[in-house]
């Protein structure tokens, strides 16, 4: 089992990580105009992302979800 949840594929939160993953300069918020992120759910997003409450690709492979 791979031990790293990644978000699934569409959600907000993988595309603010696909953008912090593949930027080489940085992601600034108008990098994200566009992808469904506003002022108004960043902070919640990226909470998501540390936390790991989020639809993961494996969500089938873990015991127990939250």
């Amino acid at each position: 089992m791979n031990k790293l949840l990644m978000p699934s594929d569409g959600t907000l939160e993988r595309v603010l990580l696909d953008a912090m993953l593949y930027s080489e300069n940085g992601v600034t918020f108008l990098d994200l105009v566009g992808t469904g992120i506003t002022e108004e759910n960043i902070d919640q997003i990226a909470q998501n992302l540390r936390t790991g409450m989020f639809i993961a690709e494996n969500d089938n492979e873990l015991r127990a979800d939250a």
